[in-house]
């Protein structure tokens, strides 16, 4: 039985896509960058320098961070909860599952788009040590600060590089299919509410 449920956190709990176009927005108009919404969103799930570089931007990155974090708090009210959500974390810990979030997110914003939320086992951002997706270093350290093998764990997301970073810590992947991304994979849900094992 695994014993610890990780999830990704956009795309997978929340619907945070809004959010980012705006944040995208303000980015383009103070840094008078050129590339598209588009063309950013494609790689979401990495770390934000990186997708910066894979995009062709190569420098002034921590002033682009810090506008495009700024309007992302500004645009709080732009993030939605997925249906289903609230209630199968609820279910998950009341079954005596642990739960966690491994996010490319940075911890402020991770920390305001999930206070609603039930409370989690375990918090993980980007942090200095840790590569970030689609290596494994997030969620291997997330199951060690949670005590849990990889063979008791899973990790929900829905992009290619979830996935991959899943693959390379050695742990089982589940797609969610109502997510950003599409991934070939062995296991996908529709809705959040098909975690919980009748």
């Amino acid at each position: 039985m695994k014993q610890l449920y990780m999830f990704d956190l956009d795309g997978v709990l929340i619907d945070s896509k809004e959010n980012m176009r705006m944040s995208w927005t303000s980015c383009k108009a103070e840094h008078n960058l050129e590339q598209e919404f588009e063309e950013y969103f494609k790689h979401v799930g990495k770390p934000f320098k990186v997708i910066l570089k894979e995009i062709g931007i190569m420098t002034n990155h921590d002033a682009i961070k810090k506008t495009y974090d700024n309007a992302s708090l500004s645009h709080i009210d732009d993030v939605t909860i997925y249906q289903g959500v609230k209630e199968t974390l609820t279910s998950l810990k009341e079954d005596g599952f642990k739960i966690a979030v491994v996010t490319s997110k940075d911890a402020n914003r991770t920390q305001e788009m999930i206070k609603d939320l039930p409370e989690f086992d375990y918090v993980v951002s980007p942090k200095s040590g840790l590569r970030g997706k689609p290596n494994p270093d997030q969620l291997l350290f997330c199951m060690a600060m949670c005590n849990v093998d990889p063979c008791d764990t899973y990790y929900i997301g829905d992009m290619q590089t979830d996935y991959d970073a899943a693959q390379r810590a050695g742990i089982k992947f589940i797609h969610v299919n109502y997510g950003y991304g599409k991934v070939k994979c062995e296991v996908s849900i529709s809705h959040i509410e098909q975690l919980i094992l009748p």
